[in-house]
């Protein structure tokens, strides 16, 4: 064993186990409430090797309500209010409902972006994989793979700061190997989020799509 492959083998005795991790995730956020953040999306489409960048706030209620607003480079909006979520474009004048969204496994895969819900009741915990550097030097990281599979989720990867269990990056692998990666930042638990942020109504004069629960959908 040469130098380098005694030093990675020492850090990877150290580093927590996958489970481990996860429950200091799941920790954390059992005690969080509700959440606000700025966040950074990024797409990376594996084949064309091009990327994508938006940013915007999010505000989550710990029932799992759900703002998504998107900021730069254009405004979007996507609004779960507990029973339908909505994206709404207004460059294109169009809102696409997805109703019973509640009930897909896209809305859990949504919400355990920042760490909430019952991760491991649909997730398995394992060692990273890749982009495994995606977080802050020192943070820990770990796989999530879907235990019923998800139409548009191949595996989640976690980066969590190692002392507060909070999520700093998601990464999100579809079937593809094409992948999403969401950095949170001005994380604030226990937020006040008033009821009003979380309710749509869809302005006079756009288009009205119906989409499946299962769809593809922003975040």
């Amino acid at each position: 064993m040469n130098a380098l492959e005694l030093v990675t083998a020492v850090i990877v005795a150290a580093s927590p186990a996958p489970a481990e991790v996860l429950g200091k995730v799941q920790a954390s956020y059992r005690q969080a409430g509700d959440i606000e953040a700025r966040f950074t999306q990024t797409y990376v489409d594996k084949l064309r090797g091009k990327r994508r960048e938006e940013s915007g706030r999010m505000w989550a209620k710990k029932d799992g309500r759900l703002n998504w607003t998107y900021e730069k480079p254009a405004a979007k909006y996507f609004i779960f209010d507990g029973k339908a979520a909505y994206f709404y474009e207004p460059e294109n004048a169009q809102v696409t409902v997805f109703e019973r969204f509640q009930d897909s496994p896209l809305s859990s895969a949504v919400r355990f972006l920042w760490g909430q819900g019952d991760i491991g009741r649909l997730f398995d915990a394992k060692a990273c994989q890749a982009s495994c550097d995606a977080g802050s030097p020192g943070d820990l990281t770990v796989d999530l793979w879907p235990k019923t599979p998800i139409p548009t989720v191949d595996h989640i990867l976690f980066a969590v700061e190692p002392k507060t269990g909070r999520v700093r990056v998601s990464v999100v692998f579809d079937p593809l190997g094409n992948r999403t990666e969401y950095r949170f930042t001005d994380l604030v638990f226990g937020a006040k989020i008033p009821d009003q942020k979380l309710e749509f109504e869809a302005p006079k004069g756009v288009s009205i799509l119906r989409a499946t629960s299962g769809s593809d959908a922003n975040p």
